[in-house]
């Protein structure tokens, strides 16, 4: 067996104070993965969980991480990290930026944060970008919670920097002059102020709930793909999932972007709907390329005449037809590219 990883932990017991000691460690035999961990028990006594045994890399480090967060929750904290903290001193640039995040996401002004965030997503509709490019939520929350009200003070926070300071520091500052702040710059009193334990185990926290949403997104994700290989339709996967028809299409929308095929749905879903309608629609996305749906939708019903659910129902064929449509233009391309002809829309 070949030892991978080990780490010993402590933790301070409330009653005397005393020290109690245990280890964690990753091992390694014939591809099988084992994690253990060992710690005293009340008669102080060795005692040794197994929290992993199995082949699978990721599955084993997402056990890992989410015990190791349950025991630093119970107080153990890791030795190698102490050490490392004690070399660098507690005013490193990493745990002062922990701390600042940490108390923008609790001290943050509930009215100037959501007034921030209106602001950025409506610059980021007019840049035509993602609004978590402009300024991510925990920016926002301190800005909120410090309250800068000049450019100087606005560039103390991390996440911003001088190239968008200067883009976006006017809108900003304007906002923030409006606003009351019960703190004061520069910022280096937040040091002693914030916690450094409670801001680690915030970061661990917030990466553990980032780790478990992404394993539900993935476990959906399979279960959906399952159910298409089955031959189901929305009608089916609605409780067999636990979501709408909407966000069902959105997530079938999203496996066609990562290259799934997806024409056994759509050819199920299509069955319903008239063929002369889909030839008129095709041809409505041959004119237009099928960005906007409305104006389509438009032609080929009379909208007022829809209510709630056909409306949704005739949305939804059309995004499924859709996919459809940019899965055949881009066959075409490849195809005329084999031929060694010219795609269309492309030049010498």
């Amino acid at each position: 067996m070949n030892l991978v990883f080990l780490n010993s932990f402590e933790k301070r017991t409330e009653h005397d104070g005393s020290t109690v000691s245990a280890q964690v460690s990753i091992a390694e035999e014939l591809g099988e993965w084992s994690v253990w961990w060992h710690e005293p028990c009340s008669e102080g006594l060795p005692t040794q969980e197994s929290w992993y045994t199995g082949a699978a890399w990721d599955e084993m480090i997402a056990e890992f991480r989410a015990r190791l967060t349950e025991k630093r929750r119970e107080g153990y904290r890791p030795l190698v990290e102490q050490a490392a903290e004690r070399e660098s001193g507690s005013t490193g640039r990493g745990l002062l930026v922990r701390k600042l995040e940490y108390y923008g996401e609790l001290h943050a002004d509930p009215e100037l944060y959501e007034t921030l965030r209106r602001w950025r997503n409506g610059q980021a509709a007019h840049e035509g970008k993602s609004p978590f490019i402009l300024a991510s939520n925990r920016l926002l929350k301190m800005i909120a919670a410090f309250v800068p009200h000049s450019k100087e003070e606005l560039l103390q926070l991390p996440g911003l920097g001088e190239h968008k300071a200067g883009l976006y520091g006017t809108d900003i500052l304007a906002l923030t002059n409006c606003a009351t702040r019960q703190t004061a710059f520069p910022l280096d009193w937040v040091e002693e102020a914030v916690d450094g334990t409670e801001a680690e185990q915030w970061v661990r926290d917030r990466q553990e709930q980032r780790r478990k949403g992404e394993s539900a997104k993935q476990e959906l994700k399979r279960k959906l793909l399952e159910a298409i290989a089955g031959g189901l339709d929305l009608g089916a996967m609605e409780p067999l999932l636990a979501l709408g028809r909407r966000e069902l299409v959105t997530r079938i929308e999203e496996l066609d972007k990562e290259g799934y095929e997806l024409e056994r749905l759509i050819a199920v879903e299509l069955s319903s709907i008239p063929q002369p309608l889909i030839d008129k629609a095709w041809s409505e996305f041959e004119a237009s390329g099928g960005r906007f749906l409305r104006p389509i939708l438009q032609r080929l019903y009379d909208e007022k005449s829809l209510d709630e659910q056909s409306l949704s129902r005739a949305y939804e064929w059309l995004r499924l037809l859709r996919i459809r449509y940019r899965k055949a233009k881009i066959d075409v391309v490849e195809a005329a590219g084999e031929d060694g002809e010219e795609a269309p829309g492309q030049s010498a």
